[in-house]
């Protein structure tokens, strides 16, 4: 099997491993932007979304992610002070304030957590940054959206994975300024290939979007050279691949440069499992009680307006003139003799039973109830038996 048909067969595996997961994950990103997806909630009129998972999340990235992680290099020998007061000074005030590619590095770390709490797991590469325009040369993270990875199908995680695929999307422009380095192969012939194209991004199927580019944007189209064409960066423990899908060739093949026998990818669980390499997260666990709570309040939020506002029930043989039949203050309506009047039967309010209304509080706080994250009260003793034994 040549390379081409390895990383494209690879690729389709984990497609079709991960087809079932792309609908669950347009339902998660539906409850975080607050798009409402049960089947009761979009047959009322009300249409409110309570956003008590989203807030639940949002919450606990924020405060686990409040500041950057602490920790310090230390020395083995008295050798090494020099060298660990250096790398610290290094680590603190250089690569932590420059390790800012697509957002700083706090905003990364907090995304990851937020995004692992929603998805189940979250990914991010990670790599050397060179020669950058700010002259910043050193590591860095970059955030890879959850449709962008391809897993290796039979693997139970990430540090049990050989290899791991990786989408990323780029324009003309890019494989223009390869031309000329020698690290790249087949450049010319992939600008040759693409110079007629409009760039496959624009024509994804729907369940490579997320739920906020299906419901907020609309289609992608682009000129031609101007769109953005597929690539596939496919890592193993001592080599790495890029491929261009649009062109169907291989333009880079390297051995793994930092040498450490590891992918260069890292995964944040929310709640890692033994048969499912994407995990499982809050939004899986809540996703049945969040459409509860919303079906809860529209139902309700329906009922009040019938019960402000109660169907009226016209007799069409006792009324004059059916066009002055209108809700309004004041209103005057036409009726044949005492038709009219109580107790006859020209129009009548419908009466309705409060029995359903009654017990929304109830209901709700159950449910509400059900969210809440479980106390731990053993956490400090926990950490008080570490520090303890530490000393």
């Amino acid at each position: 099997m040549d390379l081409k048909d390895k990383i494209l067969n690879r690729k389709q595996a984990a497609e079709d491993y991960l087809r079932n997961k792309r609908t669950l994950w347009t339902e998660y990103e539906n409850i975080l932007h607050g798009y409402l997806s049960d089947d009761i909630s979009g047959k009322a009129k009300s249409q409110m979304f309570d956003p008590k998972l989203p807030t639940i999340a949002l919450d606990r990235s924020a405060r686990v992610m409040a500041q950057l992680p602490t920790g310090k290099v230390r020395g083995i020998s008295k050798n090494d002070l020099g060298t660990e007061k250096l790398m610290n000074l290094i680590v603190d005030k250089y690569i932590i304030p420059n390790a800012n590619a697509q957002f700083d590095f706090l905003t990364k770390l907090r995304m990851m957590n937020l995004y692992s709490n929603i998805y189940g797991n979250f990914f991010a590469l990670v790599d050397w940054e060179a020669k950058r325009e700010d002259g910043y040369t050193g590591p860095d993270m970059w955030l890879i959206p959850i449709r962008n990875v391809f897993p290796q199908v039979g693997a139970v995680s990430l540090e049990d994975s050989d290899y791991i695929i990786i989408r990323s999307w780029k324009p003309y422009s890019y494989f223009e300024g390869l031309e000329g380095n020698k690290e790249y192969k087949n450049i010319k012939e992939i600008l040759v290939k693409l110079k007629d194209k409009n760039g496959s991004k624009g024509e994804r199927p729907t369940t490579d979007k997320t739920a906020r580019e299906i419901q907020e944007f609309a289609d992608e189209s682009a000129a031609k050279n101007a769109g953005y064409f597929e690539v596939l960066s496919m890592y193993e423990k001592d080599k790495w691949y890029d491929f261009c899908t649009d062109a169907q060739l291989c333009f880079r093949e390297q051995k793994n440069p930092h040498e450490n026998g590891e992918l260069p990818v890292v995964n944040k669980y929310s709640i890692p499992l033994m048969d499912d390499f994407m995990g499982m997260g809050d939004f899986e666990r809540g996703k049945a009680m969040q459409y509860g709570i919303n079906s809860l309040w529209n139902l309700y939020l329906d009922a009040v307006k019938i019960s402000i506002f109660p169907p009226t029930l016209v007799n069409e043989d006792n009324v004059s003139d059916m066009s002055s039949i209108k809700w309004s203050a004041a209103a005057k309506w036409l009726m044949k003799n005492n038709a009219g009047t109580p107790g006859t039967s020209g129009a009548s309010v419908l009466n309705l039973t409060p029995q359903g209304t009654s017990t929304f509080n109830q209901v709700y706080g159950t449910m509400n109830a059900s969210l809440l994250p479980i106390p731990q009260p053993q956490k400090h003793k926990i950490q008080a038996s570490v520090k303890h034994h530490r000393l």
